[in-house]
């Protein structure tokens, strides 16, 4: 496991494009070793964002929809560790070797904070329209030159593979029943979704999609057994 920790933090230092291996030896011995890393880095920042509020140092978020029993232990399975993962993956992580993927991941996110703010699914509507600008933008920019379109890519990948698992967690500040009103100290109420964040978009570039989203359902059925113990 330390080998494979080892790997993942020198990663996360300076995140860069890599080449996913044809055959990875051993996939089993890869998914159980992340997957552990990936409970351990949540669990700890989960403990930590507590401490935060505990010591008040942050207010605290108020109750969690997780806490609703409204939703059965069935569909709350399905949707933790079947629709979920896939989803999100394809969403946050299916994108991060493409650039143009990245430009709509962008445009993509802009319509999910107006239509948080706004609490209109209207809002979603300034996606496309953003997308079509950037595109526009990129057309007649880099990208009559592979080789500048390719050095910017470089250049910007390491911004861009952190703002992905930022957005990853800020999106679950819709887990808190207060939303998008937590968003000033968001990512201090989900430590958890950073961390594991980073480490399935580490999974993603060095072993592939199928990989972080198993990891990813591992995670969340871990932690489903949990709280649907508490029903």
């Amino acid at each position: 496991m330390l080998t494979f920790l080892a790997k993942c933090l020198n990663y996360l230092k300076d995140p860069y494009l890599v080449s996913i291996p044809k055959k990875i030896t051993s996939p089993f011995t890869v998914i159980f070793m992340l997957s552990a890393i990936c409970i351990i880095a949540g669990v700890f920042a989960g403990v930590f964002a507590d401490l935060l509020v505990h010591l008040k140092l942050v207010p605290a978020p108020g109750p969690s929809i997780l806490d609703d029993k409204e939703v059965s232990p069935f569909h709350f399975f399905i949707g933790a560790v079947l629709i979920a993962p896939v989803t999100e993956e394809l969403i946050f992580r299916a994108q991060l070797k493409r650039f143009t993927g990245a430009i709509f991941f962008i445009a993509f996110m802009c319509g999910v904070l107006l239509c948080a703010i706004t609490k209109n699914y209207w809002a979603f509507l300034i996606s496309p329209v953003i997308f079509i600008l950037l595109f526009i933008i990129y057309r007649f920019t880099i990208a009559g030159s592979v080789t500048r379109k390719f050095t910017f890519w470089v250049r910007a990948f390491p911004w861009y593979f952190h703002f992905t698992s930022i957005c990853f967690a800020l999106v679950h500040l819709s887990n808190f029943q207060k939303g998008i009103t937590l968003l000033p100290l968001g990512i201090l109420y989900t430590l958890p979704q950073l961390a594991i964040g980073l480490v399935l978009g580490f999974t993603r570039m060095n072993y592939g999609l199928k990989y972080s989203i198993a990891i990813h359902a591992l995670y969340n059925l871990s932690f489903a057994i949990l709280l649907l113990s508490k029903y």
